[in-house]
């Protein structure tokens, strides 16, 4: 009895902490939630014209995977402001590098269409030949600012996903005696917001030139103003340095 009673009391402080968080954050953030929402909402709409597209997807690889990968990460971005929301902001960076990933896959088979078909058929071999520091190579001219810059990102991200004391360290905090315990941290989330909003623009760019044709009126309209919005939020979050005439081909 005893045990069940200490088990439903800590239930109910974690959610108590998580709820703390949840409410500081959009109050810190108000606008960031309203277009959070409503970026999201949009990419889940968008996988319906899949429907539409059915039967060249059949025949095309290229166009099947670019969907594949969108859903995904429409998903991964959902999840990555979930964690967000509850004060893990390492967990929400390990996220958003897979997520970086996708978007370019999604980038590789809209230049290369042929290399789809191996990724479905293939995977593990696929993976070996491509990986992400050749996709990026074979995306971005070497030495450039966009190549730079996303290395610079990519590195970034690293330290999340890889156990380092960058990653680990925002997640160092004692509360009522508990460490680890999450915390709201201003700063973690203005991060965390330019990340995931990137990712969202970058998620859309490549995934609108090859379904564009699908898209109807009203979700172009919609994704015009939705990209101005997005493009926004990061250049007010974003921390990676983005030199002005990469701005175009980051979708910013």
């Amino acid at each position: 009895m005893m045990a069940k009673k200490l088990e439903k009391s800590s239930k109910r402080e974690t959610a108590l902490i998580n709820l703390g968080i949840v409410n500081r954050t959009w109050k810190v953030f108000p606008e960031e939630e309203k277009s959070l929402l409503a970026s999201t909402n949009l990419m889940r709409r968008m996988t319906s014209i899949s429907k539409a597209a059915v039967a060249e997807m059949k025949s095309q690889a290229a166009l099947s995977a670019v969907m594949n990968l969108f859903a995904r990460n429409r998903e991964l971005v959902h999840f990555a402001i979930v964690c967000l929301m509850n004060g893990g902001y390492a967990s929400t960076k390990v996220l958003s590098r897979a997520a970086l990933e996708n978007t370019l896959y999604m980038r590789l088979f809209n230049k290369k269409s042929d290399l789809a078909k191996k990724w479905f058929t293939n995977p593990e071999k696929f993976r070996e030949n491509w990986t992400p520091q050749r996709v990026r190579d074979e995306l971005f001219e070497k030495g450039t600012s966009l190549w730079n810059s996303y290395n610079q990102f990519y590195w970034i991200l690293c330290n999340y996903s890889h156990p380092s004391f960058k990653g680990w360290g925002e997640l160092t905090h004692e509360t009522k005696g508990m460490l680890w315990c999450p915390v709201f941290n201003e700063d973690y989330a203005d991060e965390c917001l330019g990340l995931i909003f990137f990712l969202i623009a970058q998620t859309l760019m490549p995934f609108t030139v090859v379904f564009t044709k699908w898209l109807p009126r009203s979700l172009t309209e919609e994704l015009r103003n939705m990209g101005t919005r997005v493009s926004q939020m990061v250049r007010r979050h974003f921390q990676v340095k983005i030199e002005p005439e990469t701005e175009r081909e980051w979708g910013v």
